[in-house]
């Protein structure tokens, strides 16, 4: 299983948070956790998305530059000449069973 990226969560969490903050007092709503900031909600709440943006996208640049490289569809497959020797000699099942009457 693959473990989620510390930045990636933490900016996603941020920039939800920032964009609720920001966005909801323009519609006369709020969050009750973020009541106590009063006027000051609609600044930090936009603090919050552009350091949430950020994080994010540092942690994604984090997790592609990390990730496992994926070969290109035109490199060639790394065979051994066994492998090659036994599927070219092998009987296919339908002339192992003779002709279809």
């Amino acid at each position: 299983m693959k473990k989620e990226n510390q930045l990636s969560s933490t900016g996603g969490f941020l920039l939800v948070l920032g964009a609720l903050a920001f966005f909801l007092p323009m519609f006369d709503y709020q969050l009750l956790i973020l009541s106590w900031l009063g006027g000051m909600q609609q600044p930090v709440g936009l603090s919050a998305m552009v350091i949430g943006g950020a994080l994010f996208a540092m942690g994604k640049l984090q997790e592609f530059r990390n990730a496992s490289p994926v070969p290109s569809p035109t490199d060639p497959i790394p065979t051994s000449p066994d492998a090659h020797a036994a599927t070219s000699t092998a009987e296919s099942p339908a002339s192992a069973e003779g002709p279809i009457a």
